[in-house]
This record gives structure tokens, C-alpha cells and sequence, in this order.
């Protein structure tokens, strides 16, 4: 059976647009996409031809509250212009790889990482980014996912079937791979097919050609046909593996992968024994973002393998590891790799790893570090490089003690040691940070209008904010002692939803009965078990939430178990629904679901149907299921009138809320009264449809709005 995430899945994904949340974009990508639609929606604003136009009817609060909220848009794209400029490194990082390129050493370069503080990235990670960039002009990348069509041998994983390939190939040009992006572990095959292996080395033309993924593969996050070939080669013997490898080029990608993949020292030897490519930067596996880590030659990769005879051969062909006291050492990078899954937590040491950590120590690497505390019952190290991503470690008597007796006798490098610029020189680094922090300073001026524009809004609107809203319970409770969900209801509905928030801690949550049997039923699916304890026991909050997840999940076979329910308990709330599809909803009914459940504090479905849909109100409608507006706090009507207020639209579900409504309420009216008075249109569509809700002359609008905690 194939273990790990379906390629065939994920190919899905790709083609209907979920990828967009697998490989999120780069900050400035974001920020430029937000840029753009806030430019487009003031550039839709025909009203105003400058930020804070004077008004041509200063008694207006309809007309003095659009043009503020036009001013606060147009704040806003100024705003977004400023972080626009300040995550854009682009001039940095070019200076940075060309830097590179003329020779400047890792210490030079880092050595201006203060003069300029710069948003969103760290400098240090700007050079390792430069590094990996110029590492990949060195390599072949192929431009498009299409390249899967015209490779043979993909089928040795057992994913790459036809029907995977052609979905993948549908989404026309790169699989895009951000470090941010999520990844997609695809195991190697158990069996490999060795006829689909061979079939990996007639790929003539661009069997060294890497596509860039956001699935990995082994070790690697790019794949190629080298690479599929190697990370499967352990299943030839060592002379078909020799005999396979002898008409074939490999690159320093390719053996790092091998390296990775655990290739037998033999194997490797007559790999590297290849007129192979063993100088340059292995860049399949640097930007693994949840283990990344910078290699700067195949001497690096074995350190972090703890191959101390692939060492010695590489040292035999000139190829040392790294060793830059000031940046980082290969004693960090052995470091790095014996970390657990803390910062305090050392694998257990192997004869592998002793071995490395003695063969470095002979040859002169030290580590970067410090020992911060040295009494005679405690001592501790730091271990860190500063430049090396995620190489912090302690050690010490009484943190990872077992470790401790290797690492004691380390000579360190204080990280504070690396020379730091004070002062910008005529250097192409210099100049592009000077220009980056004009510009910078420049976009961030913002308008002292800006600086008052949410101020000005909130004075006009009267509305409390959620912290003036909570206060004043505060105050009343103390003033008055015990409140009630009726007295606040004649203060405003939305203050009984935050009483209930301040209150929370006092909802009764029902305590557990068979807590971890019903919980390892409903995870193995055991009907018969779950059946059981909710037909003969009251459940718990939290077991009334996990039955109702799994009912949504599986309403074929839970619906029923649901229903049945001995004394049934609330769900703490029942905001999944308004993120579910009208189709599982239909789903549910059709299997026998009951709408007219509440949750923990008494709100109905129509409380939630109302977030999701006009579609979803008619459904609950055409169900028959009743809305209660006896009880204390927002009614459907209610938010349909602040929605309609937020969005400057008329609500959707409007014509349904009214049809639910017995009786207009107070809250009803000065909901309206607020329409009338900022929103005239919207206010006259509603009055439109229904004339009674027309509030009286001195109606006072609402203060205070709905917003879910």
C-alpha cells in the first residue's frame, strides 16, 4: 500500500488553484498583489480627487463618512507602498551575489549586516539566499513541469503514474518552490523496478536537468533523472551499479543527493571515482525549509552525514569542508546535525559521529560558541554560529549531560569575534544599502491626516470598540453586581455576546465520561463502541464537539449516533458550519441531521447560516427550523442590518430575515437609523422592502457591533 500524500492529490490541488496555499508568495509578491487591488478599488472612488477633499455638504454625515473612508483607502495603498519598498531587497541581494562573484570573502561580506536595518529579512539571510543563487547558475533547470512528459524511467516511484503526470503537466510552467512553502514528503518505493531504474539513464539529453518541486523525494527537494536514479541505485549490486554509472556525467547535486540517500561508502567511491563535477555548491537540499541548512561544497554534505571515509576521499581530490571562523565551520555543521528535536536534546552519539567530531577536531575546526555558565556543580555551553541557520545547541551537566564529555573540550569561537562595519564605504553592498534605506525612509512619510484618519472615523460613527464595550460590563457588574442576558439585551444585543465572553470560564463545560475509549473510538471508527457510550452516558463538551466533526465528516453512518444522544450536551459553538459547503449541509438533512440545534450559549443555526449564505438561510427556511427571537441577543435581523452597515450593500439574506421577524424590535430600529443616516441607499432599499422598519423621528442609532471572538 502506498504510504505519504498522493501525488494524484496533490497534482488536484494544483490544478484548482489550492497550490496558491501550499506555496504561499514571497512578502513583496504579497505585498505587491494587495498594492494592486488597493490601487484598483480607490481608482473605482469617482467622487474625490484628492485625499481630504473639503465637503461640499459639511452637514452631511452620509457624505463626510465616504470621503473619510475613501481617505482611510488611499492611507492605506500609501501604507502598503511603504512596506512594499521595505520588503523589496532586490537591489541588497544583487549587490550581495555580485559581491560573491568578485571574490569578496563570507566575513567581508557580513561584516555590513549592521549598518542598515532591514525589514522583513535578515541580512544573513539575504547572503545565504545570494549563496544558493549563485550556486544554481552552475545547473540546468528545466522551465516547465512539462519536461515530466518527455522523461522515461519516472514510474520508479510508485506515484508517477500516467494519470499523476498528465495532472501535473496540466498546470503549464514551473512548479513554483518559495522557502516558505509547505512540502510534500514522497517516500522511495520498498521494491524498486529496476527495468523503470535503467529505464532513468536513456534520458540523454537532460538526464542532469533539475525540476524544482515542492514535493521531496528522498532527500531532495529537486528531481532529475540522476537523481531519481541514485537515491534508488541501493538496489543494484556494486558492479551493476559501477557498469550503469560508466556512460554517465553526475553533478555535485547529484552525489550530495547519493551522499543523503545513504548510498553505500562503495558505491560512492566509484561515484565520485566518475569524472564527475565535485567542485561548487550542492543546492538540492539547501532550502529544505523545515530542516534548511547551507553547504557550501560536498566536503559539508559528508560532515553532515558523518562519513568520515568519504571525508578522506574528498580531501585526497582537494575538497575540504568549510572552515571560516568567523562564519561558520564544519564543526558547526556536525553540531547542527546531532541536535534532537530541542534545543537541549543531542542524538545518542554513534561510533559515526565520534568519529567526525574526532576527525575534525584533529584537523583544527573549532566551533562557534560560548560557555555561559562555569561553576564547579553546573557548567553549560551555547553552541551557535550565528550565521548557520537553526545550529543553536546547549550542552552541559545538567542539559544533555551524555553529550556534555564530547563537547567540553571544544575550542569555540565567539560569535561576537566577526568584524562589524560602523560606517558605509564606496562598496556596491554600501551603496545598495544606502539607496535601500532612502527609499525606505522616503515611502514610510505618511500624512498627518493619515496618522488621525481612524480617529476622525470612529468619532463620527460612534461606534464603542470591543475593549470600550467589555469596560463598560466591567464597570456595570461592579455597579450593579450580577447582570443578566435581559438587562443587557435592552442596552444592545451585541453587549449579551460579550457578557458571554467575559463569562466564558463560567459556562458549565459537562465533565468526561470514558474520555480516551470514546476518543480512540471515534479516531478507529468504532461504530459499535461510539454508539454505546453516547446511548448510555452523557457526553462531555469536548466529546459532543469530536462526535459532531466526525458526523460531518462520515453523516452516513454518525447521523444517527448523533441524533440519539442520551440528554445531549451543547457544542461549545458551531462555526464549522459556515465553512462547510450548501452540499454537506444537504448531505447531513438527507441522513436524518436535526438543524435545530443550539450551541453552549443558545445561539441557533440561523446565527451561523446568516455568516455563509443567503442560500444557507433559505435551506434552514425550507427545513422548517424555527429562529428564536425571545432569546436574549443578536437575531438573524439584527446581523443582517449590521451587515448590510459593514458592507455598505444591502444584506443578501435580507428579503429572509425579514420574512423570519414576528415583531420589530428596539435594536431593529437603531440598526435602521444607522443605515439612514451614513447609508441612505442601502436605507432606502430596505425601507423599500419593508416600510415598518422606518425608525421614529429621535430614534438613536446603535453603538456597539457584533464581532466574533
Amino acid at each position: 500500500m502506498k504510504k505519504g500524500i498522493s501525488l494524484t492529490v496533490f497534482a488536484g490541488f494544483c490544478a484548482f488553484g489550492t497550490y496558491l496555499i501550499l506555496d504561499n508568495p514571497t512578502p513583496i509578491e504579497a505585498i505587491s498583489n494587495e498594492v494592486s487591488t488597493s490601487t484598483a478599488t480607490v481608482a473605482e472612488q469617482n467622487n474625490a480627487t484628492s485625499l481630504f477633499e473639503p465637503l461640499s455638504q459639511p452637514n452631511s454625515k452620509a457624505l463626510e463618512l465616504a470621503k473619510l473612508k475613501l481617505a482611510k483607502r488611499q492611507c492605506k495603498q500609501q501604507s502598503l507602498k511603504a512596506t512594499q519598498v521595505a520588503a523589496d531587497h532586490s537591489q541588497i541581494e544583487a549587490a550581495i551575489k555580485q559581491a560573491l562573484k568578485d571574490g569578496d570573502s563570507l566575513e567581508d561580506i557580513l561584516s555590513y549586516s549592521e549598518l542598515v536595518k532591514i525589514s522583513y529579512r535578515s541580512f544573513n539571510t539575504l547572503v545565504i539566499n545570494a549563496i544558493k543563487e549563485n550556486a544554481e547558475q552552475q545547473f540546468q533547470y528545466a522551465s516547465s513541469v512539462n519536461i515530466l512528459k518527455s522523461w522515461q524511467g519516472l514510474e520508479v516511484i510508485d506515484y508517477f503514474d500516467a494519470d499523476t503526470i498528465n495532472q501535473l503537466t496540466a498546470i503549464n510552467g514551473p512548479l513554483s518552490q518559495n522557502t516558505g512553502s509547505m512540502m510534500f514528503n514522497v517516500p522511495l518505493p520498498e521494491q524498486v523496478n529496476k527495468t523503470a531504474l535503467y529505464k532513468l539513464l536513456d534520458n540523454n539529453d537532460d538526464f542532469n536537468t533539475y525540476l524544482k518541486t515542492p514535493f521531496k523525494i528522498g532527500p531532495s527537494r529537486l528531481i532529475s533523472p540522476s537523481i531519481l536514479f541514485l537515491a534508488n541505485a541501493h538496489t543494484l549490486s556494486l558492479t551493476e551499479f559501477e557498469n550503469a554509472i560508466s556512460s554517465k556525467e553526475f553533478t555535485v547535486n547529484d552525489i550530495a543527493v547519493a551522499l543523503k540517500s545513504n548510498l553505500p561508502n562503495d558505491y560512492l567511491t566509484a561515484l565520485i571515482s566518475q569524472p564527475a563535477q565535485l567542485n561548487g555548491s550542492p543546492t538540492a537540499m539547501s532550502d529544505d525549509f523545515m530542516d534548511e541548512q547551507l553547504y557550501l561544497n560536498l566536503a559539508d554534505v559528508a560532515v553532515s552525514e558523518f562519513n568520515v571515509p568519504i571525508l578522506k576521499l574528498l580531501s585526497e581530490r582537494g575538497i575540504e569542508p568549510t572552515n571560516q571562523p568567523n562564519v561558520f565551520t564544519a564543526m558547526d555543521i556536525a553540531i547542527v546535525n546531532l541536535k534532537g528535536s530541542s534545543n537541549s536534546e543531542v542524538q545518542p552519539l554513534e561510533s559515526k559521529h565520534l568519529e567526525t567530531l574526532s576527525y575534525l577536531k584533529n584537523k583544527g575546526y573549532r566551533a562557534h560558541g560560548e560557555l555561559v555558565r562555569d561553576t564547579p556543580n553546573d557548567r553549560l555551553l551555547m553552541l551557535k554560529s550565528s550565521f548557520l541557520p537553526s545550529s543553536l545547541l546547549f550542552v552541559g551537566d545538567q542539559v544533555a549531560n551524555d553529550a556534555f564529555s564530547q563537547f567540553k573540550d571544544l575550542k569555540l569561537i565567539p560569535n561576537n569575534q566577526a568584524f562589524k562595519r560602523k560606517e558605509k564605504d564606496n562598496s556596491v553592498i554600501s551603496k545598495a544599502l544606502s539607496a535601500y534605506e532612502r527609499q525606505k525612509q522616503q515611502a514610510k512619510k505618511i500624512t498627518p491626516e493619515c496618522e488621525t484618519i481612524d480617529q476622525r472615523i470612529n468619532s463620527l460613527e460612534a461606534i464603542k470598540t470591543r475593549s470600550q464595550a467589555l469596560e463598560e460590563l466591567e464597570t456595570l457588574e461592579a455597579q450593579q453586581g450580577l447582570l443578566t442576558p435581559n438587562m443587557l439585551q435592552e442596552i444592545d444585543p451585541v453587549q449579551v455576546h460579550n457578557w458571554q465572553f467575559l463569562h466564558l470560564n463560567d459556562y458549565k463545560y459537562q465533565t468526561s465520561t470514558q474520555y480516551q475509549a470514546f476518543k480512540e473510538a471515534i479516531v478507529e471508527k468504532d461504530l459499535n463502541t461510539v454508539a454505546t457510550i453516547t446511548q448510555t452516558a452523557k457526553l462531555s463538551t469536548h466529546q459532543t464537539n469530536m462526535l459532531l466533526a466526525a458526523t460531518i465528516e462520515n453523516p452516513q453512518q454518525l447521523t444517527s449516533i448523533w441524533q440519539n444522544r442520551v440528554d445531549p450536551t451543547a457544542p461549545e459553538n458551531l462555526y464549522v458550519f459556515t465553512k462547510l459547503a450548501l452540499e454537506q449541509w444537504q448531505t447531513l438533512a438527507d441522513n436524518g441531521f436535526d438543524f435545530s440545534l443550539k450551541d453552549m450559549q443558545n445561539n441557533d443555526m440561523y446565527f451561523y447560516a446568516s455568516m455563509h449564505s443567503n442560500a444557507a438561510v433559505e435551506f434552514l427556511m425550507s427545513l422548517a427550523v424555527t429562529h428564536d427571537f425571545s432569546k436574549p441577543g443578536l437575531d438573524i435581523l439584527d446581523q443582517a442590518l449590521e451587515q448590510s452597515y459593514n458592507t455598505q450593500t444591502l444584506a443578501d439574506y435580507m428579503p429572509s430575515a425579514l420574512k423570519l421577524v414576528e415583531q420589530y424590535e428596539p435594536n431593529h430600529f437603531r440598526r435602521a437609523q444607522r443605515l439612514k443616516v451614513f447609508v441612505p441607499d442601502v436605507y432606502e432599499e430596505l425601507i423599500k422592502l419593508e416600510p415598518k422598519l422606518a425608525p421614529k423621528d429621535g430614534t438613536v442609532m446603535n453603538n456597539y457591533q457584533y464581532s466574533a471572538y
